[in-house]
């Protein structure tokens, strides 16, 4: 998340002003002189992204064991990452733990109102963007950037994100987490301790050499460590931003005392099939005010129903169904279904004339037998039955078939009319396909 253009010229210029720090009060810088925990095997994987990412396959983020992932939504207040929406309905889709990130933009004068109206902007966002329920992770303070103008002292720019950080949780019922790098928390002298109570997400690159963090701004234990700007992860173009969490995704939830659970995965997810439809139905979830229904990753149905009808569907296609129940706190892990919709049956038609040749001024009797794709009669499939007679005159009737599968009808040929007559057959039925057939006889006086 760190302004890549600025590396280069950040560093040197800090570590005059460190050196500066130093020299004008007791206070030693933390990094000097301790560090905060390694991560090991059991601490869970993740990344963070915004927009400079593109678009991700989030799928193969997860299966390469990607455990949860941040994305950017805001800036001051007015922007709005354009790909937050689509990476929060990526991740979500794959069951990825997801989470939001503001990108703060303090001004000097120092001035409370400002962080008031960026937390306001970062919560309205998430709502906006499809996170009414905040994140399945806490929401987090990305405090990176040196005041945009003038110059605010550590005191203040701890005061700015301490307002930042209580008005989310008013509003949010959440924790909300400190993203900052070792460099930012000393150029403004470890912000004299004041948010070492909240959790804090550190960036420490191991590129530069750490292989822990150094305990900075009154932390000694990180919740969250990016230890890489130039990460390679499958489904994301180009470098990806690593990260370390806790050994338990628990651990970044950042509900407050007495907020209630995430809902409960829903249970007895199943789904009757036609041709064309699909109905999905499911028992309701302990603490869901709402469920979230998708096919293929699109949403298809939000709301309080345990039941729903896809329709428009394609016949003897497979379908994946995801299922989540969703509250204020987040919402459950996702409960998949594969549905493959019925193939629509087969009409088999068959006509004939009960002999090949007729005298003229009789009846012809054509037969048409309709079954299904496996033979059995069809009872009441409709019937629509042409003659063609050898002077290009042309009799149409319909009718339906009989409980044996048969509709029977008596032709008259008119007297002295010789030739060939063609008989065109069509049978119809819901939820078959049509089927023709077609024969000939003849007149012979």
């Amino acid at each position: 998340m760190i302004l890549k253009h600025a590396v280069k010229w950040i560093r040197p210029f800090f570590s005059v002003v460190l050196l500066f720090s130093v020299l004008l009060t007791s206070h030693s810088v933390a990094g000097a002189t301790g560090l905060m925990q390694p991560a090991t095997s059991a601490n869970l994987k993740g990344i963070d992204v915004s927009h400079w990412q593109g678009t991700i396959d989030w799928n193969q983020v997860k299966n390469s064991g990607i455990a949860f992932a941040y994305a950017k939504v805001s800036q001051g207040t007015t922007y709005t990452d354009p790909m937050f929406s689509t990476n929060l309905q990526g991740a979500r889709a794959a069951g990825l733990p997801f989470g939001a990130y503001h990108y703060a933009s303090p001004s000097a004068p120092y001035n409370p109102d400002q962080a008031k109206a960026e937390a306001q902007y970062f919560v309205d966002v998430m709502k906006n963007e499809g996170m009414g329920d905040f994140g399945d992770i806490m929401p987090v303070l990305d405090l990176e950037q040196p005041a945009a103008t003038g110059t605010l002292t550590s005191d203040e720019i701890a005061s700015w994100a301490r307002v930042f950080t209580d008005t989310v949780k008013s509003l949010t019922n959440r924790q909300v987490m400190v993203y900052t790098g070792d460099w930012f928390v000393e150029q403004y002298n470890d912000f004299g301790g004041k948010l070492s109570d909240l959790p804090v997400w550190i960036a420490a690159w191991t590129r530069y050499g750490n292989t822990q963090p150094p305990a900075v701004g009154g932390w000694t234990q990180w919740t969250a460590w990016q230890y890489s700007d130039q990460g390679s992860v499958p489904g994301v173009s180009g470098y990806v931003d690593l990260d370390y969490g806790p050994t338990s995704i628990d651990a970044l939830r950042g509900y407050l005392t007495n907020a209630p659970s995430v809902p409960a995965v829903p249970s007895n997810f199943t789904a009757n099939p036609t041709a064309n439809s699909v109905q999905v139905s499911w028992s309701p979830s302990a603490n869901a005010s709402s469920y979230q229904l998708q096919r293929n990753g699109n949403i298809v149905y939000q709301g309080t129903a345990t039941i729903f009808t896809d329709t428009g569907l394609l016949e003897n296609t497979t379908y994946s169904y995801t299922l989540t129940a969703v509250n204020d706190q987040g919402q459950s892990s996702p409960v998949n279904l594969p549905v493959t919709t019925q193939a629509t049956a087969q009409t088999v038609t068959n006509v004939i004339a009960d002999k090949s040749q007729y005298n003229s001024g009789n009846y012809a009797k054509l037969i048409t037998t309709a079954k299904d794709g496996n033979g059995n009669p069809l009872s009441g499939a409709t019937v629509a039955l042409t003659v063609k007679n050898p002077r290009g005159s042309i009799t149409s009737v319909t009718g339906k078939t009989d409980t044996n599968g048969t509709f029977t009808y008596n032709y008259f040929i008119s007297k002295n009319l010789r030739g060939t007559f063609n008989v065109t057959v069509t049978t119809t039925m819901a939820n078959y396909h049509s089927s023709s057939a077609s024969t000939t006889f003849s007149s012979v006086k």
